[in-house]
């Protein structure tokens, strides 16, 4: 069945993207507020849904729309995995690493979606997936100074971060941006001294705050869990 909407409902926002002959024409990116706006758009369209919030949201979906596929951890996978806990893994994840093995079916490739959390997910070139880490975001990360301590302020991210914070803000923003930058880069040196051939793909909201250019292995791709999302859809249903 032809899919018109792929929809990614996520901690903070809706994404989506309008197909065409199985292909992503443009992707929109929704806030929860933007509810009703995104129904009537997709209303009596055939979708696909990955829905990591939520339970309200995806009923709401199955009342208006033509929900064909709607993913979940008891569907197959086009890869083998050794994680111990599938019913428990993130379909955001599962979409991430769907998408992955797409983009390189003979590479082993590590993904990293900055978003609300910072996960990492590492496949092998054996088509096994063998686990990753999570961590908190950003947003997290100031959250959590602002709420645990009683006078350090919520700051939002900017682009404007430096090495030494001049100010008691500026130390924040430093401290948390370089942090995840330093936690990100860390763990993408492992990953290249054991693993050969590495394939890296940088996805989430929040990965723009971040520049990875000094490194040729890294790319890019804001809708990587979208495309997965596709994937699983046509390995189980189409």
């Amino acid at each position: 069945m032809q899919c018109d909407f792929i929809i990614d409902i996520g901690n903070s926002n809706f994404k989506v993207a309008a197909l065409q002959n199985n292909e992503i024409l443009q992707t929109t990116r929704f806030d929860k507020k933007d509810f009703p706006e995104l129904i009537e758009r997709v209303k009596h369209k055939n979708v696909i849904i990955s829905n990591v919030a939520q339970i309200e949201f995806l009923e709401l979906f199955q009342e208006n729309c033509n929900l064909i596929f709607s993913l979940n951890s008891q569907i197959n996978f086009p890869f083998d995995s050794e994680y111990k806990s599938m019913e428990t893994w993130g379909m955001d994840r599962a979409c991430n690493i769907a998408a992955a093995r797409h983009k390189f079916p003979n590479n082993n490739v590590l993904v990293i979606d900055i978003g609300t959390c910072i996960k990492f997910d590492f496949i092998q070139n054996t088509n096994t997936y063998l686990g990753g880490s999570i961590s908190p975001g950003i947003r997290l990360r100031f959250e959590s100074l602002a709420t645990s301590t009683a006078n350090l302020p919520l700051l939002q991210p900017n682009l404007a971060f430096n090495l030494i914070g001049k100010s008691t803000n500026e130390s924040i923003l430093n401290g948390v941006l370089h942090g995840c930058y330093s936690e990100i880069l860390g763990f993408i040196n492992q990953y290249e001294a054991k693993f050969d051939d590495l394939k890296i793909i940088i996805t989430g909201g929040d990965a723009f705050y971040f520049d990875f250019k000094e490194k040729s292995n890294i790319f890019a791709d804001e809708n990587l869990t979208l495309i997965g999302l596709h994937q699983l859809y046509l390995f189980n249903v189409a």
